[in-house]
Order: structure tokens, then sequence, then C-alpha cells
């Protein structure tokens, strides 16, 4: 399990036509197998970038639960 990079995040959204993009992965499994989740977001601009991040880290505390480091 690697996490999903920002240039995979940036190609869905210059091959696609999209200004933002959030990308959520999970590996469901249990011990000893790796198992855990991913969040990767990207904006076409400084503008779309923080909307992302936004998205995405409402995502990660609000509705799956993370906990801050």
């Amino acid at each position: 399990m690697k996490p999903v990079p920002i240039k995979a995040a940036q190609h869905i959204a210059h091959t696609y036509g999209y200004d933002q993009v959030v990308i959520i992965a999970r590996k469901i499994g249990s011990h000893p197998e790796p198992h855990g989740e991913h969040v990767t977001t990207y904006g076409v601009n400084k503008e779309h970038c923080g909307v992302a991040a936004a998205i995405g880290d409402y995502l990660k505390y609000k509705i799956m639960n993370w906990t801050k480091e």
C-alpha cells in the first residue's frame, strides 16, 4: 500500500477537465495484512487547491474520524 501521489490527482484533473480532485483510497484487511486510508487532493490553482484541501480535511476528520497529529 502506497500513498496516491498528487501527480495522479493532477492527471485526473487535466485529463477529465476538473478544477478540484479529491481521492480517497482505502485498503481493508486484518492483522498482519497492512490496512489503512489515504486522501490526496489537487486544485488547478491556489484557490482551488485550498478548497480541495478543505474538502479532504473535512472528509478525514469529520467523516472518516481521523485524529489530528
